[in-house]
């Protein structure tokens, strides 16, 4: 049976959505707002998942970065302003598609058969995908850019040792691929390779989850619980977001590393664990220890040996190689025979600006390829899968980072350069808005300014 997850706050809305998918004979499942949401996408899959763009707790655009293999290509996102950013970013980072408010009951009902029909089709070829790149060795990962192969040079040297290996880069360049690439060119890739997405877990279970706990720990606990180190036990951990941890749970994660043993929820026995540690984080951890945000005995443990993947338009030699690899792939899955670009199309591709890096990438020509009754893929194509305009193939427009970086300066000029209350105006945390200042490059206009609370 068809499983959905349907996230909408208001009620009578909710009731209506879920009588006409039930109607269908799809088993639906509700949620009211982010935390529930996250909670139930934690703890199970979903064939396809409804999100509401707005409820009571933020945006739904948030969902995605925690759980972007559960939403990517099986979401459609519900609005009653198709045009908002937010439905922009959205569709970037893998939805499948948009709806406005009032939704339309056929409508609804056509776009759920059709997510079902692409991924189960999609499962049926997994297997050809992971034959062609996808299986997570360092000779498959996909590049041209000397930048990436001397990354790769340090991730098979790295591979060899026991050290416990820190890989920043921005979301969707690759992280998680080259942490499997390093486990499985290590002594340890016959045992287990365990990733957790520290995004994705509620601060409150984070001990719980990555220690264990013992039956009877606290209300509920019917049964002991090992927790993430303990399964990972002679194999390798991958924390991904590992900038969301919490400080107290750092400190529990820097005891571990230094003496190889874990104290389990309410427990008073030390259980030995020999793990090998990938973490993985889109922030700047140094920021972070700067901001009092992340502890900085960790951060220089983690660092022992590190990698910075560079984000894709900063290695343009890598865009059409791995445009045709994904091609490639998605022609098997779907059955089509795409073998070409054309100019205009190319130009594209080169000057945009691929916020969203390698998965963005990868999801525009999944995007592109069921579609394509030809053998060519041109700019019409990707107006419909890349939202900035026909012209950014022609010329290179302003980037958005250039668009913020006005709007920042003019916002820090308009509060005298006073942090507090220009954050304010900006709707963001004084800590962010200190990496929107180290981002820009704007510490000599800020220097020597009154940046204290008025």
């Amino acid at each position: 049976m068809i499983k959905i997850l349907l996230v909408e706050d208001q009620a009578d809305l909710r009731e209506i959505v879920r009588m006409q998918l039930e109607i269908q004979e799809f088993l639906v499942d509700e949620a009211v707002n982010l935390t529930e949401a996250a909670l139930k996408l934690e703890r199970g899959a979903y064939d396809v998942v409804i999100l509401d763009l707005k409820l009571p707790d933020g945006t739904s655009i948030s969902l995605f970065d925690k759980f972007p293999q559960k939403l990517a290509s099986k979401s459609i996102i519900m609005t009653a302003n198709a045009t908002v950013p937010s439905v922009v970013e959205a569709i970037k980072k893998g939805a499948f598609n948009y709806l406005e408010k009032p939704v339309e009951e056929e409508l609804l009902i056509a776009q759920v058969k059709k997510i079902v029909q692409l991924n189960h089709r999609e499962d049926r070829y997994r297997s050809m995908e992971s034959e062609m790149g996808s299986d997570y060795r360092f000779e498959d990962i996909i590049y041209e850019s000397k930048q990436m192969a001397e990354i790769i040079d340090r991730a098979k040297i790295l591979a060899k040792t026991n050290n416990t290996v820190l890989i920043q880069g921005e979301t969707g360049v690759g992280k998680e691929v080259i942490s499997r690439s390093i486990h499985n060119f290590s002594l340890r890739k016959e045992e287990i390779f365990l990733p957790v997405n520290c995004a994705s877990i509620p601060s409150e279970l984070f001990e719980s989850e990555l220690f264990g706990f013992e039956k009877g720990a606290f209300t509920g606990a019917v049964s002991s619980y090992s927790g993430r180190f303990i399964q990972a036990d002679k194999g390798t951990l991958f924390l991904d977001e590992i900038g969301e941890l919490p400080l107290p749970i750092q400190a529990k994660l820097l005891r571990i590393l230094d003496e190889n043993v874990i104290y389990q929820l309410k427990s008073k026995k030390a259980t030995k664990v020999d793990i090998r540690l990938i973490a993985a984080t889109n922030k700047d951890l140094n920021d972070e220890v700067n901001l009092k945000q992340f502890r900085g005995d960790l951060y220089y443990r983690l660092k022992e040996s590190s990698l910075l993947i560079p984000p894709l338009r900063e290695r343009v030699e890598d865009i059409l190689v791995l445009v045709f690899h994904f091609i490639k792939i998605y022609n098997h899955i779907y059955n089509r025979a795409v073998t070409r670009i054309s100019k205009e199309a190319e130009s594209y591709l080169l000057n945009y600006s691929w916020r969203g890096n390698v998965r963005e990438l990868k999801n525009t020509v999944k995007s592109i390829i069921p579609f394509k009754k030809n053998n060519t893929i041109d700019l019409d194509d990707l107006s419909y899968s890349i939202i900035e305009g026909k012209e950014a193939g022609k010329k290179q427009l302003p980037t958005l980072d250039e668009h913020e970086k006005k709007y920042v300066i003019k916002v820090l000029k308009a509060t005298s350069f006073n942090i507090t209350r220009a954050a304010e105006v900006l709707g963001i945390n004084r800590p962010r808005l200190y990496r929107k200042i180290k981002q820009f490059q704007l510490e000599d206009t800020v220097q020597g300014t009154d940046t204290q609370p008025a």
